[in-house]
């Protein structure tokens, strides 16, 4: 995987950090939840920073992934996202009963917070997307597209998704990561049939999946309710993140929908090869897959809380 170009100066950070450029220790940032989901270069500092823990990129040896000052910065990054979705997820767990709620009663709990979820943007991919609309909706949950990365071209709330995944399973707390894989089972069980349809309906391939939705769901939720029987002080925990699947699922089709309307690209422009990082001028050669996007009917669009691109 080729190393991605850098959205900002923690990403230019991270990277530097990453080629033993040499890099100053992050700063504290104001910056609320709200902002951080929609802040790209912060998205992919983080996922930089995650990934060199998971495969690593084109030309940088493995050890390099525990250097010092990149353990820093990933620890940070890691540590600030995880206070921000507490945060967001904070009002969503209330108003599903979280305050009060019942290990033994987890599956309701979970069941209310999937009411709060979006489901606009598979209705439309099931019968109104084009066949470019739902490549770029694959793109966003892959991070790619015919074996390019493209994660630094992609909005960040679709980066925010797979960090909150990474940074959730990598967490002190089990029960967080296992609401969080429950939410997305359940989330996958309700939208994949209409998404399915809506690729076959454009010539596109369903993709394929080891374990049936429904069945994962029910996996999920017996793992759910065994892990809380044993420690029921992490019920908190566990709903918040399912919430965080939930919320950022929101946020991503909300933003896809707002995108296609107004037919603004999902995806950003391919952006200059050579890399500014703090320490030095680092410059690599990429090939990128430009997708174009294609307007939609503007009565499907979606007010969006999250920046376009």
């Amino acid at each position: 995987m080729l190393l991605p170009t850098a959205r900002g100066p923690l990403s230019a950070g991270v990277i530097a950090a990453l080629l033993s450029a040499g890099s100053p220790r992050p700063a504290g940032t104001a910056d609320g939840p709200e902002e951080l989901a929609g802040d790209a270069d912060f998205q992919l500092a983080l996922w930089i920073a995650l990934e060199t823990l998971d495969g690593g990129f084109e030309g940088i040896t493995t050890d390099h992934g525990e250097h010092p000052d990149l353990v820093h910065w990933r620890t940070w990054l890691s540590e600030r996202w995880g206070a921000a979705l507490r945060e967001m997820t904070a009002p969503v767990v209330r108003a599903a009963g979280g305050d009060t709620a019942s290990p033994s009663l987890i599956g309701d709990h979970l069941i209310s917070l999937m009411r709060g979820g979006h489901t606009g943007l598979y209705t439309f991919a099931e019968s109104k997307a084009t066949a470019a609309q739902l490549r770029e909706l694959l793109a966003t949950k892959s991070l790619s597209c015919a074996d390019h990365t493209l994660v630094d071209r992609l909005p960040a709330v679709a980066i925010a998704a797979h960090n909150t995944m990474r940074v959730l399973s990598r967490g002190a707390t089990p029960a967080a990561a296992l609401g969080h894989q429950a939410a997305s089972a359940a989330r996958s069980w309700l939208s994949g049939r209409k998404l399915d349809r809506g690729l076959r309906r454009a010539g596109l391939e369903p993709a394929t999946t080891l374990e049936a939705p429904e069945r994962r769901w029910d996996r999920l939720l017996g793992a759910c309710r065994a892990h809380l029987a044993e420690n029921p002080g992490r019920t908190q925990d566990l709903l918040h993140g399912a919430a965080a699947a939930i919320v950022l699922e929101a946020r991503l089709g909300r933003h896809l929908l707002r995108c296609w309307a107004q037919a603004t690209p999902v995806l950003e422009p391919v952006r200059p090869a050579a890399l500014s990082v703090i320490g030095g001028e680092q410059s690599r050669t990429r090939a990128r897959l430009h997708l174009t996007s294609i307007p939609a009917d503007p009565d499907e669009g979606r007010s969006s809380d999250v920046r376009c691109g």
